[in-house]
């Protein structure tokens, strides 16, 4: 990617992550990078454009952490998975407007869903490595992979939901709701895996 692009994506991050995308205006990240407003439109036609940039950045930043954390798997598949629901928790405390603001309908309208469904879907295969992975060593024992990893991702969006849509709807950010989000997510790992996992393999 163009040097320049990666500036403007960078402040472009700085600014929608502390006032989110609606109060955010192209002017202000012009001004954060000490260009003109004609330099900035030349990498970036409109704030539509930046945003997919910007949706896709912190993306590739998550799941390139959580393609590492699988890839090192050592048969600790609770361990593995806790450690990547923590992994995400700071990853949304850090960029916390911009989870309350993606589920903002104008953004939906943005023709973003597409980049956004792109997110969950490589998000589910993941999930899906990881307990194929543990279900081929023995660590655990599950039938059906896909439809249970289909839910499991349901139910951890759901649970983000949940504590989010104070701020979703009021648009003010509720950080303390990122350690709620974190505590439920890993209740709900061990109700639906704990049981299935085998000890004395």
């Amino acid at each position: 990617m163009d040097k320049r692009k990666e500036e403007i994506i960078e402040a472009a991050i700085r600014r929608f992550s502390h006032y989110g995308f609606a109060k955010t205006t192209m002017n202000e990240i012009a001004e954060d990078l000490k260009i003109t407003k004609a330099n900035l439109y030349y990498y970036y036609p409109d704030k539509t454009a930046l945003i997919k940039d910007v949706i896709c950045s912190i993306s590739h930043e998550l799941i390139s952490a959580e393609e590492k954390m699988i890839a090192a798997y050592d048969g600790d598949f609770l361990g593995t998975l806790f450690a990547i629901l923590k992994f995400r928790a700071e990853h949304m405390r850090k960029h916390y407007m911009l989870y309350i603001n993606e589920n903002l309908d104008w953004l939906k309208g943005l023709e973003l869903s597409e980049v956004i469904k792109q997110v969950y879907t490589k998000d589910l295969d993941l999930m899906k490595l990881l307990v194929q992975k543990a279900v081929e060593d023995g660590s655990l024992k599950l039938d059906n992979i896909e439809e249970s990893c289909a839910i499991f991702g349901d139910i951890i969006r759901g649970l983000t939901l949940t504590y989010t849509i104070e701020d979703i709807l009021c648009k003010i950010p509720n950080l303390e709701n990122v350690d709620k989000i974190l505590a439920s997510q890993i209740n709900a790992a061990k109700l639906i895996f704990q049981e299935r996992i085998v000890t004395n393999k």
